[in-house]
């Protein structure tokens, strides 16, 4: 089958305008939403789970992926992660580690996809905005590929990742304020250079490569679906993407149902809890964010709408936990599990609390747990 046939292109998700798949876009040139790949699933239900390709990384999934077949892959051996039982709840808890990624976090399934597809569009140089975790992975794939990567940081990023970022090979410019004021840094360098704005959801091609994640779950539970997937929001383009490839295996019939998304924010930051639970279509922006969970301490998340709408779609749950909650279950996630998670990830697991003790869930379902990214790169923070 040849890959163009199934990545049919891109799509607003506003005005639902069509644009073709071999062009450089970010988002809709007439309204300004946000654009999101198209690939058809009734193209995919020609193929087999046999069909998928051998390799030991999230390329395994490449049908699913907006690339064409003679796209040169630009990969560090990011994906096939972990499913672990989790033996310290009473309950069918499970974690996905993407701990185990190249640079300690699941950025990096964005990152190589966004880099592989944008490399073989002729694409240059990038620029982001970043709390952190996405400078390091784009720093990674665009050495890899030899394009030149500039990313914006808020100045109270970990100390770890700013270097990191830095040793491999981005230059980074750390920025007063919040992720939104290193956002528009990041637009404006990007309009005055003409290099490629990379930044979460300005580029259509990172939820994609999260969603692999969902692809990588049913398969590890022999193609089962789990009930509910506990995830903690920040910019949302992992719950976007996972939603996106649930809902496709269960169009092609390799699965018979989608879990239920349970969205997890610190208190200090929670502007899509706050939005969802108070039934609205947007999300407004939080004033004065202040969490030590700075992967989720993103005030207005661009992708708020289509954020909200997965949520609805899944039956969604969307609840807050406490810096002081998270500071605790990093503690236990070490020494009870052996995982060495940072706060963002670590808020996943302070929900557990929330939805056993409320009885939000039953303790038979089974639930997993997204953990993002290492404790290894916010080590002052424990």
């Amino acid at each position: 089958m040849s890959r163009e046939w199934a990545f049919q292109g891109l799509q607003c998700t506003e005005c639902r305008t069509v644009y073709p798949n071999r062009e450089i876009f970010q988002k809709c040139l007439k309204c300004g939403g946000l654009l999101d790949t198209i690939i058809n699933p009734e193209i995919l239900k020609e193929i087999s789970k046999d069909d998928l390709d051998h390799t030991q990384s999230m390329w395994r999934y490449k049908v699913f992926l907006p690339v064409d077949e003679k796209d040169k892959i630009v990969t560090a051996g990011e994906g096939n992660t972990p499913l672990r039982k989790l033996n310290s709840f009473q309950g069918n808890v499970w974690v996905k580690d993407e701990t185990k990624n190249p640079t300690g976090t699941f950025k990096d399934r964005g990152a190589s996809l966004a880099v592989t597809v944008l490399s073989a569009l002729g694409v240059k140089r990038l620029v982001l905005s970043s709390e952190g975790n996405a400078g390091c992975s784009f720093g990674l794939y665009s050495h890899i590929a030899d394009l030149g990567c500039q990313v914006f940081l808020p100045h109270q990023s970990n100390p770890a990742k700013v270097e990191l970022s830095r040793k491999l090979g981005a230059t980074v410019t750390l920025v007063g304020g919040t992720i939104a004021d290193a956002g528009r840094r990041a637009e404006a360098l990007a309009k005055r250079e003409g290099s490629y704005n990379a930044s979460t959801f300005v580029t259509p091609y990172r939820h994609d490569g999260k969603g692999t994640m969902a692809l990588e779950i049913c398969e590890q539970l022999a193609w089962r679906v789990p009930d509910y997937v506990v995830y903690p929001v920040g910019g949302g383009v992992g719950l976007v993407g996972m939603w996106k490839m649930f809902s496709t295996l269960e169009k092609i019939g390799w699965v018979n149902k989608r879990p239920r998304f349970i969205a997890v924010q610190p208190d200090g930051c929670a502007p899509v809890v706050k939005a969802y639970n108070s039934k609205r279509d947007d999300v407004d922006e939080w004033k004065d964010p202040k969490t030590i969970a700075f992967g989720l301490r993103i005030p207005k998340p661009l992708a708020g709408k289509w954020i909200l709408r997965c949520l609805r779609e899944s039956d969604g749950i969307a609840l807050l936990v406490t810096d002081e909650e998270i500071r605790k279950s990093m503690g236990q996630a070490l020494k009870n599990e052996g995982l060495l998670l940072e706060p963002s990830s670590a808020a996943t697991i302070a929900a557990l609390h929330h939805l056993y003790g409320e009885k939000m869930i039953d303790r038979s379902a089974e639930v997993i747990l997204i953990a993002t990214g290492s404790g290894l790169k916010t080590l002052e923070q424990f």
